[in-house]
C-alpha cells in the first residue's frame, strides 16, 4: 500500500518519455493534420506576404522586410494553434477509455501531465522549423548563413513559448467535457491573441498598448529578436513575461488535471 503510494507520487522520466512518444506518433500517423497545419501557415505567408511586400516595417528605428515580418510572426502562431488543439488529445483518451486507464495506473498525474506536455510542446517545435525551413526556401528570411544558428535558437524558444498555451489546452481539456464547448472556448481565446499579437500586422504605436496586454504579443517578439535581430520591446522583457505566463499556465493547468474525473 504505502510502495503504491510512493509510486503515485514519484516523477517517472520513462513514462514521460513514452506519453510524448505517444503524442508525435499520434500526429505523424494524422497525415490530414500535417497537411492542413502547414497549408494554413503557407496561406497566411503568401497571403499576408504579399500584403505587406510594399509596406516597409519600422521596429526601433529599423527597417525590416516585411516579409520577414511575416513569417516570424507566423512561426510563431504555430504554437498557438498547435498548443491549444493538443488539448483535443485528451478528449480523445476521454471518449476511447485510455485516459480512465492512464488514471490508474501506478504512476503519478504530474508524470502523466508532463508527458501530455512535452509530447505538444514537440509537436510545435517540429511544425514551428518546418514553417521557418520553408519561409527560408522560398526567400522570406533571405539566404544568410547566420540563419543556420538562428533556427536552432528558436528550439528552445519555441518549447519556451509554448508552455503557457500548453497550459491553456491543459485547463479547457480537463475542465469541459463538451467537445463542441472546447470549439467555442479555443476560438474564443485563441482568435484574440491570435490578432492582437502583432504577429502578421504592424499595428501603430497608438494601439501598441493593446499588444501589451496579451502575454503571446512577447513571445512573437521573442521569436523576431532571434530570427530578425530586432524587437519592439526588451529582451528581458520578452524572456521574463513568456517564462512567467508559461509556468503560471502550466501550474494551473496541472492543478485542473489533478482534479480531473473520467466518468465510468
Amino acid at each position: 500500500m504505502l510502495e503504491s503510494k510512493v509510486l503515485r507520487t514519484k516523477m517517472n522520466y520513462s513514462v514521460v518519455w513514452i506519453l510524448a512518444k505517444r503524442e508525435l506518433i499520434g500526429y505523424w500517423r494524422s497525415k490530414s493534420r500535417i497537411i492542413s497545419s502547414l497549408a494554413q501557415g503557407l496561406l497566411f505567408l503568401f497571403v499576408f506576404g504579399a500584403g505587406f511586400s510594399s509596406s516597409p516595417v519600422t521596429i526601433q528605428g529599423i527597417i525590416v522586410n516585411p516579409r520577414a515580418f511575416v513569417a516570424s510572426g507566423m512561426a510563431a502562431i504555430v504554437i498557438l494553434f498547435t498548443g491549444i488543439f493538443g488539448g483535443m488529445s485528451i478528449f480523445r483518451d476521454k471518449m476511447f477509455g485510455f485516459m480512465k486507464e492512464l488514471l490508474v495506473a501506478p504512476v503519478s498525474r504530474g508524470t502523466l501531465m508532463l508527458g501530455r506536455t512535452l509530447g505538444v510542446a514537440l509537436q510545435t517545435v517540429i511544425q514551428v522549423v518546418t514553417i521557418i525551413i520553408l519561409s527560408v526556401a522560398i526567400g522570406y528570411f533571405g539566404y544568410d548563413l547566420n540563419l543556420i544558428w538562428r533556427i536552432m535558437l528558436i528550439i528552445p524558444v519555441s518549447l519556451l513559448a509554448s508552455l503557457g498555451v500548453v497550459g491553456i489546452g491543459l485547463i479547457i481539456s480537463t475542465r469541459l467535457s463538451d467537445m463542441q464547448s472546447f470549439g467555442l472556448i479555443q476560438t474564443f481565446i485563441v482568435m484574440p491573441m491570435f490578432w492582437l499579437s502583432g504577429a502578421l500586422i504592424a499595428f501603430p504605436s497608438s494601439l501598441q498598448i493593446i499588444l501589451m496586454l496579451n502575454p503571446f504579443t512577447y513571445s512573437v517578439d521573442l521569436f523576431r529578436l532571434t530570427l530578425l535581430g530586432v524587437s519592439y520591446y526588451p529582451f528581458w522583457l520578452d524572456l521574463t513575461v513568456t517564462v512567467g505566463f508559461g509556468a503560471l499556465l502550466i501550474f494551473i493547468g496541472a492543478r485542473s488535471f489533478n482534479k480531473m474525473e473520467v466518468s465510468q
